[in-house]
């Protein structure tokens, strides 16, 4: 029998007790991180199979990888992956449900890289905010200790409550020594101006400010998104 389609659906079965602690509800983006490079690891082989079966085209296999990704944090790891040849799919995949990753080079010689996602709408968005997991390394690519002070010019953030087993508000301004925050807006209106969030950076050891960055947010209709240059040195 010809079939017009081949599906493949798996359910991403992890258990909350490995993860969450004792109580909670659900998983938070951090928890979800820890499984990132296995997840990765998975994506990448099932690409290799459906690109060489053609259910695929390497052109648009990045493209897929940053979906499934973005879909895996935005339902909490209960994820669906459907692989089919039917062309175009990909252009039905939202914007709120892909990650994007920016990267920037300080003054210092660092590079500053931030996860995140590519679109922030609040009435339909099934996470909390806009998610921001930032990291630091030197020019040689060694990971560096740090912590990071954010400040918003609109909109506040949210962190991980493990006891209520959800994000709560904390203000317009936070610190991360490298989980991630979320930031929250209520939906722009027409002529809003795009938010700004501010990221000082300190050295754990020496307490040195070394050089910062800069978050440039978009507005774009009932949403907020983030170009591809949307990160910036100070």
């Amino acid at each position: 029998m010809k079939r017009a389609l081949i599906a493949l659906l798996l359910m991403l079965a992890v258990p909350l007790c490995a993860l969450a602690g004792e109580g909670d509800p659900m998983l938070s983006v951090d928890d979800l991180l820890s499984l990132e490079d296995s997840y990765e690891a998975f994506l990448s082989e099932l690409e290799a199979l459906i690109v060489e079966r053609g259910l695929l085209s390497e052109e648009e296999s990045a493209a897929w990888h940053d979906a499934q990704l973005g879909d895996f944090f935005q339902n909490g790891g209960y994820g669906s992956i459907l692989v089919n040849y039917m062309p175009g799919v990909l252009a039905y995949v939202r914007e709120e449900e892909t990650v994007l990753t920016l990267r920037t080079t300080l003054e210092g010689g660092q590079v500053l890289e931030l996860l995140t996602m590519r679109r922030y709408t609040p009435k339909d968005s099934s996470l909390s905010g806009l998610m921001l997991t930032l990291s630091l390394t030197d020019e040689g690519g060694t990971p560096l200790d740090v912590t990071y002070t954010l400040g918003s010019s609109s909109g506040v953030f949210l962190k991980w409550d493990a006891l209520t087993g959800s994000y709560v508000s904390v203000g317009a301004s936070t610190a991360s020594g490298g989980e991630t925050i979320v930031w929250s807006g209520q939906t722009p209106v027409p002529d809003a101006k795009g938010p700004v969030i501010t990221i000082g950076i300190v050295d754990v050891e020496t307490q040195e400010s070394l050089p910062g960055a800069v978050l440039t947010l978009s507005v774009d209709g009932e949403g907020y998104v983030l170009a591809e240059d949307a990160l910036s040195a100070e």
